[in-house]
């Protein structure tokens, strides 16, 4: 799970049918807020304009999961809202937040038959169409979510529960496993720095013109001089190589001063 770090507790957004499953939307609202999280956009009813819209995308954005409920209603259409002829408005807020990454907690309700309010209109000259529309929505979820079954709002209320558990420790795994990799990611840039600059100062020293030629002769004579070579050193590799005009004995280091170029 992600944690969003914009807002101060935990929270949830709640997305589901409104007239079918109100009580069970209160239910698992109280449950959330008495486990310390907020819920996001819950009073928001769809209506075709930019700010309900607007207002229910935040909310999805804005929360760490997304709870969806699924009855027998597949709710309204409005190609205003979601543009979309074939998705209902919950539809549409799964559909958002699976791109957002958002976490998804899916249960299906064992609805009332004798209860009108538990499925669509069948008057609805949509009806047969939606109901098409509806069997393919719950398909996708079923295979994506394995959504657990309730009957009333209490039975929600424990389901969930349980899941908030699995939930928070998915998440604390999911930040533990990225603070190791953010430390592995650091050791290696650090690493990187001080190979560049050990590059840097063994490039700077290898263009220095007086130090070039000492290693130059070092190299012909056979010789390793050191890591910052110095003008006396070409007296050594000389002397020691037999090589200073006037017979300079081994081990004896004339005194040196520079003029015109020559050592005298």
């Amino acid at each position: 799970m992600k944690i969003n770090i914009h807002t101060s507790h935990p929270s949830a957004f709640i997305s589901s049918t409104f007239i079918d499953l109100y009580k069970d939307r209160a239910q698992i609202a109280n449950t959330l807020k008495d486990r310390g999280l907020n819920v996001n956009a819950l009073d928001i009813r769809p209506a075709s304009t930019q700010s309900s819209r607007s207002e229910i995308l935040n909310g999805i954005k804005e929360s760490d999961f997304v709870i969806l409920l699924i009855g027998d209603r597949f709710g309204s259409i409005m190609k205003s809202m979601t543009g979309s002829e074939t998705q209902s408005i919950t539809w549409w807020e799964y559909t958002y937040a699976r791109k957002m990454g958002k976490p998804i907690i899916a249960y299906f309700k064992s609805f009332d038959s004798t209860d009108p309010n538990s499925h669509d209109d069948r008057s609805e000259v949509l009806y047969n169409k939606k109901r098409i529309f509806f069997k393919k929505f719950k398909k996708i979820i079923t295979q994506r979510h394995n959504p657990a079954f309730y009957k009333e709002p209490y039975d929600l209320a424990e389901k969930l529960d349980d899941s908030l558990i699995r939930i928070y420790r998915a998440g604390v795994k999911t930040l533990s496993s990225s603070n190791s990799d953010l430390k592995n990611e650091v050791y290696r840039l650090e690493t990187e720095i001080k190979q560049l600059k050990s590059n840097v100062t063994l490039a700077s020293t290898q263009n220095n013109p007086a130090t070039s030629g000492i290693r130059g002769l070092a190299d012909f004579l056979g010789e390793q001089p050191k890591s910052q070579p110095q003008l006396g050193d070409l007296v050594d590799f000389l002397i020691k190589n037999n090589q200073v005009a006037g017979g300079v004995q081994p081990h004896t280091r004339p005194c040196m001063r520079l003029r015109k170029g020559q050592i005298i």
